[in-house]
């Protein structure tokens, strides 16, 4: 697998280019006017959409205001390097929309290949999230707001040493990206400068880190805070592998997926300081009998992970736990609340080995198949948890239904359905 992603992400340059210097050809670095954030976009859209094979696009060390909706595509075998700081306006109001009326990302390229975005240092894509985030913004515009970069259709782009801050909604998407490398590159959605999620930071709904789906995603040494999945990976994904990863947030995530085959993901050798959530699979809802491996998830591995003082869950295996779906937020806290699994995706061999979780803050988690159609071949290899909380499961530590898990090594304490 490895030496698979080596050969996916090894490509050359054999076309020189030219070097276009933002600001020398007229973008406008410290003012934070309207006027100066609509020059600097048109500038910035109109250069990336005249780039050529072998070009570089330099974003010099300042910071430079611009409103969203950059679009391109077919970009070839050229490369961002962002020294400075792109700077997104907070202004809904005068944010570009699409023809249904819907915000239009902050970036979006599509049917791009060969392309690198790096820096000399860390550059920053700057969401400017907070105007966008909020129990009251949510409620009003619910998920219409930007993602920081959405990337549709790719081969072979690399993504090093910038920071992705404070998106107003997803920070960066990839989709459909057949060989994809990001490294060096953190995120950062957050309110206050608290150690912990507070329920003020939590407001920043859906700042997702990394989103992925397509083949060969290889992911490491990034550092990950925001209020929502840390890496998600989504329908139709294959071949990813995550290592070193820093993340606090909700989680290192498969799902939720519906209709199609996730198989061969490993998430290894990461930590999770003072996370929300830990380790989390989910899939969406459907009443329709099993499909086999049209709908499944297979060969998945978590290996040497630290869960440092989860707040909810460390793991949760199981149905998608959010609005929209038969698996209640308020579940089980509240009388009323339900949670029901679905039987239609097949879940087959997925091994937690050498998790450490510590302190968490209630019971450890929730391994939740479907009892017509069960998760087979779960494995707890030395999955340890340090001063489990007791609720709301009390002794058994975990809810345990619909599965097929065996319990090895240390693994303490042993779900209540594995065989040991």
């Amino acid at each position: 697998m490895l030496l698979k992603f080596i050969s996916c992400f090894v490509f050359i340059s054999l076309v020189s280019g030219d070097i276009i210097n933002f600001e020398r050809i007229g973008g406008i670095p410290k003012i934070k006017t309207y006027d100066v954030a609509f020059h600097n976009f048109e500038l910035f859209n109109q250069t990336v959409n005249k780039l050529k094979p072998g070009d570089t696009f330099f974003i010099p060390n300042s910071t430079y205001t611009l409103i969203g909706g950059i679009t391109a595509s077919g970009l070839n075998n050229v490369t961002f390097q962002i020294d400075g700081t792109l700077s997104f306006s907070d202004d809904r109001a005068t944010w570009p929309t699409n023809e249904n009326g819907d915000v239009m990302e902050c970036i979006y390229l599509e049917n791009i290949s060969n392309v690198i975005f790096t820096s000399s240092g860390k550059g920053t894509l700057d969401g400017n999230g907070k105007k966008w985030w909020g129990a009251i913004q949510f409620l009003k515009h619910q998920e219409d707001r930007p993602r920081l970069l959405h990337i549709k259709y790719s081969k072979n782009v690399v993504m090093e040493k910038l920071l992705l801050k404070n998106s107003p909604y997803w920070t960066f998407f990839a989709e459909n990206s057949d060989g994809l490398v990001i490294r060096y590159t953190d995120v950062d959605a957050r309110w206050t400068k608290q150690d912990y999620h507070t329920l003020i930071d939590l407001q920043a709904f859906n700042t997702d880190g990394f989103d992925v789906t397509g083949n060969d995603v290889y992911i490491h040494d990034c550092n990950i805070w925001n209020q929502d999945d840390c890496i998600a990976v989504k329908d139709g994904s294959q071949n990813m592998l995550f290592e070193r990863i820093s993340c606090s947030g909700l989680g290192l995530v498969i799902g939720s997926i519906g209709s199609s085959q996730v198989k061969n993901i490993t998430f290894r050798d990461s930590v999770m300081p003072s996370t929300f959530k830990g380790i989390y699979l989910k899939t969406r809802w459907n009443d329709a009998a099993a499909i086999g491996d049209a709908a499944s998830i297979s060969d998945i591995l978590y290996e040497n992970i630290t869960i440092d003082a989860p707040q909810q869950y460390a793991i949760w295996i199981g149905p998608a736990q959010q609005t929209g779906q038969p698996c209640s937020l308020l579940w089980p806290n509240v009388d009323y609340a339900q949670c029901i699994m679905s039987g239609y995706q097949t879940w087959e061999n997925i091994v937690l080995r050498n998790i450490t979780i510590r302190n968490p803050k209630g019971s450890p988690g929730v391994i939740f198949g479907n009892v017509s159609n069960p998760i087979r071949g779960l494995i707890f290899d030395n999955v340890v948890v340090e001063n489990p909380g007791d609720e709301p499961w009390g002794d058994d530590f975990y809810y345990c239904e619909g599965i097929q898990g065996t319990a090895l090594g240390n693994t303490f304490p042993v779900p209540p359905c594995f065989a040991e």
